[in-house]
């Protein structure tokens, strides 16, 4: 397993940094069967950016304990990670 911080490690809450995408899609290009985990501002809105790149280890904390219901967003996160996975294996 390899862990890409995806914000400035230190504090929850902070901005998605889209630029580390790069790290995890040459990591999957590289390593295919390696668990590639993915921490830092990670929500609905950016979820499918992180599973698309090829992560299939996700951190989030402030978009789910933060929501007024956590487990829509954790339904939410996990079919847009299977959507992603979907088009990672049909070569999308």
């Amino acid at each position: 397993m390899v862990l890409v911080m995806t914000v400035e490690p230190g504090f929850g809450g902070q901005k998605f940094m889209p630029e580390m995408m790069e790290k995890v899609r040459a990591l999957r290009q590289k390593y295919p069967s390696l668990d590639i985990e993915v921490d830092g501002g990670l929500g609905p809105s950016t979820i499918a950016a992180a599973a698309s790149a090829g992560a299939n280890c996700i951190v989030a904390g402030s978009s789910i304990f933060g929501a007024p219901e956590p487990a829509a967003v954790i339904s939410l996160m996990r079919k847009s990670i299977g959507e992603a996975q979907g088009q990672l294996a049909d070569g999308h």
